[in-house]
């Protein structure tokens, strides 16, 4: 089911069918995700209360749903399409890339690639009838909005940043892996045993690793002299600012090889499973 859905969803994207259902499915999300945090909050053990009440009533009314429609196989199918095609957003980071390449700007279409693309996608994967990628948007949602709602509040910060942190700690792992594979392997993979050392439970030490590991295997002593940095005092570490129009290239190139290794893997996991290799 899942290679049918990448592929109905790449097609609508391409013809750019899904912005209007993909901003009112947003509108509604952030309107639910308001509902649980609209009160004030007193301690740590509330903010992590709020994440779990309003992820666990779409976990259960799915769970419910898959019970009562399990039978009806093109009925769950439709459902779990529906699912998919709102909550993973197979190009949109293409689009941004693009954007990159013309004006020069920020690249955080890698961010987008890890938030919007792969992790989703991972969770829709693991977690049954799509629960995962919906409670995955939730406290993605959730965290956004806490850290709007708590900008001058450390506490607010912390805790969204270990929440985000243990949504996203397996799906960037498992992308670490892939990117290795479709750049550098060798010296991506010593880099990272290296990094155990400074291990963080922080969202923003994932999203670093992420965009070091992108550096070291499109080389980017290549690209040297027309690179501007910036200091992250908070990670300890150095990123890449902006990319040049060349370099852009190769990490677009990088994560389309990814992506495509992790929709492989995908693929013939639901062969084996066709032909009776795996149950």
């Amino acid at each position: 089911m899942s290679i049918i859905a990448v592929l109905i969803t790449s097609i609508l994207e391409q013809y750019k069918f899904l912005i209007g259902i993909r901003e009112f499915f947003h509108v509604r999300l952030l309107q639910y995700v308001r509902f649980f945090i609209s009160r004030d909050f007193h301690n740590q053990r509330e903010i992590r209360y709020a994440y779990f009440v309003a992820c666990a009533p779409i976990m259960l009314l799915l769970v419910l749903l898959y019970v009562a429609l399990a039978r009806y196989v093109l009925v769950f199918f439709i459902i779990k399409l529906i699912i998919f095609i709102i909550c993973v957003q197979i190009l949109t980071w293409k689009e941004e890339a693009k954007i990159t390449q013309l004006h020069h700007k920020s690249f955080s279409f890698i961010h987008t690639y890890a938030t919007k693309f792969f992790a989703p996608l991972f969770w829709f994967l693991v977690l049954p009838v799509g629960a995962g990628a919906i409670c995955y948007l939730i406290v993605m949602s959730m965290s956004s909005e806490l850290k709007n709602k708590g900008l001058d509040l450390v506490v607010y910060n912390v805790i969204v940043d270990k929440m985000l942190f243990y949504i996203n700690i397996i799906p960037y792992v498992i992308l670490y892996i892939f990117i290795a594979v479709a750049g550098d392997f060798e010296n991506i993979s010593h880099y990272l045993i290296e990094q155990r050392k400074n291990f963080t439970k922080s969202f923003y030490f994932l999203d670093d690793i992420l965009h070091d590991i992108i550096l070291i295997a499109v080389d980017k002593d290549k690209f040297q002299s027309s690179l501007d940095y910036i200091d992250n005092a908070e990670a300890g570490s150095v990123q890449l600012d902006r990319f040049n129009p060349q370099m852009t290239t190769y990490v677009i190139a990088l994560l389309y090889r990814a992506g495509l290794f992790f929709i492989g893997l995908i693929a013939l996991t639901a062969v084996a499973h066709i032909v009776g290799i795996i149950s």
